[in-house]
């Protein structure tokens, strides 16, 4: 009893101070054994991009690609891992990160990174790894402000369905068509995020 007595007291003491210190200077707060003290971080803390997606390090992600693909890369080591997946990236960083891989069964680094390059500005990024052989992730924007590329104000329109169908029907076109990959389907819960896998 006495221990739910001093968690009760903890927890009440705890929102006391996150109420003081929204409302003024922070100070600390004391309780018997403890002290608590809550420190508001300034709205600099919380950068608003410029630009969707975020940009990330190049040079990590570059690190990234050759810890997962290992001795699939010219001077690679053996250590490998045959499930990861990048975050969402801009079309110019995972193209990038794509043509380090110059081939993999039937994947081709470089002609698969030239496609990816075709949608800059219709997609609103892409992912890219390996379930086993490698992966691609387009994911494809329900507004035009979802876009990548530098953040607009205010909402954009609506992308249609027939629209949205279109870039699905010339995406197929490319990487199925042109780059050979074994398969290409949307997903069932995200309708807008296309999987793209070569065997």
């Amino acid at each position: 009893m006495h221990a739910l007595r001093t968690i009760a007291t903890l927890l009440l003491s705890t929102l006391v101070a996150l109420d003081a210190a929204a409302q003024s200077e922070p100070a600390p707060v004391k309780v018997p054994g403890y002290t608590v003290e809550v420190t508001p971080l300034p709205p600099s803390a919380f950068p608003i991009p410029s630009k969707l997606p975020l940009e990330i390090d190049i040079g990590i992600a570059e690190e990234f690609i050759r810890i997962g693909f290992g001795p699939h890369l010219p001077g690679g080591k053996s250590f490998q891992s045959t499930e990861f997946l990048t975050p969402l990236l801009s079309t110019e960083q995972a193209s990038h990160l794509i043509e380090m891989i110059p081939e993999y069964r039937t994947f081709r680094g470089k002609p698969v990174a030239m496609a990816v390059r075709r949608f800059a500005g219709r997609v609103s990024g892409v992912q890219f790894g390996r379930e086993g052989p490698p992966v691609v992730y387009v994911d494809l924007p329900y507004w035009t402000h979802q876009r990548e590329g530098p953040v607009a104000t205010g909402a954009g329109t609506r992308i249609s369905d027939e629209e949205h169908a279109r870039l699905v029907e010339e995406l197929r076109s490319v990487f199925v068509g042109e780059l050979g990959a074994e398969e290409f389907s949307a997903d069932r819960i995200r309708k807008r995020l296309i999987r793209i896998w070569w065997h």
